[in-house]
């Protein structure tokens, strides 16, 4: 159990990390130019620029992994629900990045891949909790 909740604390950290860094740049730049993204990518949106995907990645990734990373380090009671839920909400935000872009890049596989590890390993903790719940 303490492996595993070590592992998902570690999943999580690298995730906010990434998402603060990125939603900082994308708010603090609308244009993309600080992270070469192209503005491109936002044809055919609603966006006119980064401002707003810089918020939702700040707050849905950032913020909410933050609180997750507190309920898992707590033990607050069900918290591998909370960790399977941030994992489902980054595999979503990727998944429709590349819906929404229309081109895929390897960064983006790459975290649909970190966001369904925190779920999978999420899933795990469950089980762990109920088994020792049964014991």
């Amino acid at each position: 159990m303490k492996a595993a909740r070590q592992l998902t604390i570690a999943m999580l950290v690298l995730a906010v990390i990434a998402a603060l860094f990125v939603g900082y740049h994308l708010i603090s730049d609308p244009t993309g130019s600080t992270l070469s993204i192209p503005v491109y990518f936002l044809n055919g949106t609603m966006f006119k620029d980064f401002t707003i995907p810089g918020w939702i990645i700040l707050v849905s990734i950032g913020l909410l992994g933050i609180i997750t990373i507190i309920t898992v380090v707590k033990r607050v009671r069900h918290f591998h629900t909370i960790v399977v839920v941030q994992g489902a909400i980054i595999c979503v935000l990727v998944i429709a990045q590349m819906i929404i872009i229309g081109e895929e890049y390897i960064l983006q596989y790459l975290f649909l891949m970190l966001g369904m590890a925190i779920a999978i390993v999420g899933g795990l903790l469950s089980q762990i909790d109920k088994k020792k719940a049964q014991e």
